[in-house]
């Protein structure tokens, strides 16, 4: 029994240390901040609702990942407030991830940078700064640039890394509160497709400092929420946004209440602010993003084939597009249980549309090891930015994440072993390289 309750206490242990990793954005030195020598601190002060961060000179983000048996594939960067001085970690942060989990969305909390806090009491410091908005704004100029380039990165890191937390690279959002709610806007109205968050809360954010004012033409949905008795006077920032975005005829929903001040985040003061996260809640579910995700079919590694070519055919423009002709002269192919030869007498029929992107129309036949002859048919894309097509097409070797190359192919096989790929869905991921192709196929279960 004293064992069962080690392990379940270990397997305990290791989920949470896995739902809060720390990861750290950059390399080295964030860019643009490479001299600074102050160290981040910490202080709890329960006016603020718990601990807050400051002199952030690091930007991390720290992942909350929800029950696996929970999880529904939606996403959401965390940007607590604090002015661009400091971050109110929990009331803003980490209480919100909490309630996010038990919803099924993963939570990263980001820690931007900051600009410099010069005492052990932040808080106070702050404070003094804020009776002057103009000169505030003036200081935070310079550090509001660096902190929504980390909140594009946090952004860009979780879509590279969906897999990893089981999330959907097309369900990843971002709220931020005050300063936060600040920056989540400029990271929205800033950022390339990438980098471009799916949806956006800012709560109770400042207009004036938010970067960028253009609205993405791609649905984005917004939820903005704010209290009429705030005491920066930040309610019609909020009334703002809302009429840029319905203007746009963008989805937006807006909630003004009539009290809860500013700041109210988590923090409970038996008024109507109490609920606000919950009115979040519905709106989340409004849009799909509680709903979780049905499973996606599983995929069986077949084979990777080798195909070796010889040089293009150009045909010349047509009016589909280049068409070219690009002879298959032979190659190798194996898998878990297939091993052969590729067959010379094949080719891929290309055509190289106006927008640059390539159809491929690939036909040849591989022979295996036992001798069975299998016909591929294979039809696919190849997308790339036009200095990444123009590499492919000198022969350089390139990364495969900087284009996307799949296909869908099509095999034929005669009765016996092989047969079973008749009746079978198949996927491809495409390599090229400088003198041949590499094809990886998975067959779909």
């Amino acid at each position: 029994m004293k064992k069962i309750v080690t392990c379940i206490l270990g397997l305990m242990l290791g989920y949470t240390a896995h739902a809060q990793e720390v990861i750290r954005l950059y390399e080295g030195k964030a860019p643009g901040s490479e001299s600074w020598t102050w160290q981040e601190s910490e202080l709890t002060n329960a006016n603020w609702g718990g601990r807050t961060a400051y002199n952030i000179v690091d930007p991390t983000i720290t992942a909350y990942l929800p029950n696996p048996s929970k999880a529904n594939g939606t996403a959401i960067v965390v940007a607590p407030g604090g002015a661009f001085h400091t971050l109110s970690i929990d009331n803003e942060g980490v209480d919100v991830a909490k309630w996010l989990n038990e919803r099924g969305i993963a939570a990263f909390v980001l820690k931007y940078r900051v600009a410099r806090s010069f005492t052990e009491n932040p808080i106070t410091e702050l404070m003094g700064k804020m009776s002057n908005m103009k000169a505030l704004d003036q200081e935070n100029a310079a550090v509001i640039p660096l902190a929504t380039q980390d909140g594009r990165k946090a952004i860009q890191y979780i879509r590279q890394n969906a897999e990893k937390f089981h999330i959907n690279p097309s369900k990843v959002g971002m709220m931020g509160f005050s300063a936060g709610g600040t920056l989540t806007m400029s990271v929205v109205y800033t950022a390339n497709d990438a980098e471009r968050p799916n949806f956006v809360a800012p709560i109770y954010a400042y207009e004036k400092a938010i970067l960028g004012n253009k609205v993405p033409t791609q649905p984005t949905p917004i939820f903005v929420a704010a209290a009429s008795d705030d005491q920066l006077g930040f309610t019609l920032h909020s009334s703002s946004i809302y009429s840029k975005w319905t203007q746009a005829k963008q989805p937006a929903e807006l909630h003004i209440y009539e009290k809860g001040g500013h700041g109210f985040g988590m923090s409970k003061k038996n008024i109507p602010t109490d609920t606000w996260i919950e009115r979040f809640g519905d709106w989340l579910q409004l849009h799909g993003l509680t709903t979780p995700e049905p499973p996606a079919p599983g995929l069986a590694f077949f084979c990777e084939i080798k195909v070796l070519l010889s040089e293009a055919l150009t045909v010349g423009q047509t009016p589909h597009g280049l068409r070219r002709i690009i002879p298959i002269v032979g190659g190798t192919f194996e898998g878990p249980s297939i091993k052969g030869q590729v067959l010379s007498g094949g080719a891929d029929w290309q055509i190289v549309r106006s927008d640059g992107v390539a159809e491929l129309d690939a036909n040849y036949q591989i022979k295996t090891d036992d001798g069975v002859i299998i016909y591929v048919k294979n039809n696919g894309l190849r997308v790339a930015s036009p200095e990444i097509a123009a590499k492919i097409a000198k022969g350089e070797n390139v990364d495969p994440s900087q284009y996307y190359f799949r296909t869908i192919p099509t095999l034929e096989a005669p009765k016996g072993r092989y047969e079973w790929v008749n009746n079978s869905l198949f996927l491809c991921k495409g390599i090229r390289k400088p003198d041949h192709v590499l094809i990886q196929i998975w067959a779909v279960k």
